[in-house]
């Protein structure tokens, strides 16, 4: 097992582990825990599909792309702007999801020391992550691998330090009028496309483990997601918080908490990096944009709708991941079908992609997507 196997494997699962892992105890506490194992098993085979189907597609063409690229190349000039504007929107709401939770779990941190709103605190990290993404600081490869152990480390101590308080009396079975809640959170909390580039960089020269690593990328952080989620409804209950940690520091109030806080925050910072510069990439290489016009746009939009009152983080996470990656998920899958027909090279992963399936998943995100709009517009 290579160093760089080792590093692709944590890139994804550093991809994955961020924002939607706190926001999922909250939905599941207003569905019922058997929505979660429903959930978790249907949506993670699914995305680990598009995490490969993604793969298939940036190792079966030379030159650099992100999705609007990949659309434009094999498609056409139409469908590149409509996949970049989905692409974009999806993007934009990852980030603004993250400036949310970041600022929230910063003003848990150092409000007793320093004061200051949680809006001083999301403008702070705004700030920080831009400057990042500015001056191009790569995260260092084996970064997402410490912090990902450290988050393996704090789920445990969680677990130990609260499992005395775990009560059967906190999980609720079922809630039928909530059961839909789920799907967004969930299908966005086990997205990690944005990586997948990346990860098939760590392996340009070992390319027959892309797929093994993407496997392993996908489903562990599932299994620590599970393992949270019921940790956390077992010892919060109805206490349990939007953010998780808020909820869980009125049960737990020690040095677990502080620790959870930290490793949680580095989490999600990383997870707002790789979105900012993914971002970025789409406007660099997709469409050929100057650097620093690339870097405002990907930046500072997502801030401007944090300025002007979208600040729910559950609604912005169920509309990014039902809306954005349901549309996202039936793009690539028909994208595919274009890839599979002309590739520019030869792909060491390739999915058996039939019609029927094509059919199948595409019709389950249209369903995701009337629902989550009905749910904003009516619900």
């Amino acid at each position: 097992m290579s160093k760089n196997y080792l590093l692709a494997v944590a890139t994804l699962m550093g991809a994955i582990i961020g924002v939607g892992l706190f926001a999922m105890p909250f939905v599941i506490n207003q569905a019922g825990v058997i929505s979660l194992f429903f959930y978790m098993i249907v949506l993670v085979i699914i995305q680990y599909f598009l995490h490969l189907l993604f793969a298939e597609a940036v190792l079966s063409t030379k030159d650099k792309h992100r999705l609007p690229g990949f659309v434009g190349k094999y498609v056409g000039e139409r469908g590149k702007k409509l996949t970049f504007f989905v692409d974009v929107i999806g993007s934009y709401g990852s980030a603004l999801a993250y400036i949310i939770i970041g600022g929230l779990f910063l003003h848990q941190l150092l409000n007793p020391y320093l004061g200051g709103s949680i809006f001083l605190y999301s403008t702070s990290l705004f700030i920080f992550i831009s400057l990042i993404t500015f001056f191009d600081i790569k995260l260092i490869a084996g970064t997402e691998l410490v912090l990902t152990s450290f988050l393996v480390i704090a789920i445990g101590l969680i677990t130990w330090r609260g499992f005395g308080q775990i009560q059967l009396a906190n999980y609720q079975l079922v809630e039928w009028k909530n059961i839909l809640l789920p799907y967004g959170p969930i299908f966005f909390a086990v997205g990690g496309g944005a990586a997948i580039p990346e990860v098939c960089r760590l392996l340009a020269y070992e390319k027959p483990k892309i797929k093994s690593a993407i496997f392993w990328g996908t489903y562990l952080p599932a299994a620590l997601m599970l393992i949270f989620v019921l940790v956390i409804l077992g010892i919060t209950g109805a206490k349990t918080s939007p953010d998780t940690l808020l909820g869980l520091s009125q049960v737990l109030n020690d040095g677990v908490i502080v620790f959870s806080l930290i490793f949680g925050l580095l989490a999600i910072i990383t997870s707002y990096i790789v979105v900012a510069q993914a971002t970025e990439e789409v406007f660099e290489w997709d469409f050929k944009l100057k650097n620093k016009l690339a870097w405002f746009l990907a930046c500072f939009v997502p801030y401007l709708l944090y300025l002007i009152g979208w600040t729910d983080l559950i609604r912005v996470i169920s509309f990014t991941g039902a809306v954005t990656g349901g549309l996202s998920g039936i793009i690539l899958i028909w994208l595919v079908f274009k890839i599979k027909a002309k590739p520019e090279q030869v792909s060491v992963i390739k999915n058996k992609l039939t019609k029927p399936l094509a059919y199948f998943l595409s019709l389950l995100f249209i369903l995701g997507v009337i629902y989550e709009i009905w749910a904003m517009t009516w619900g």
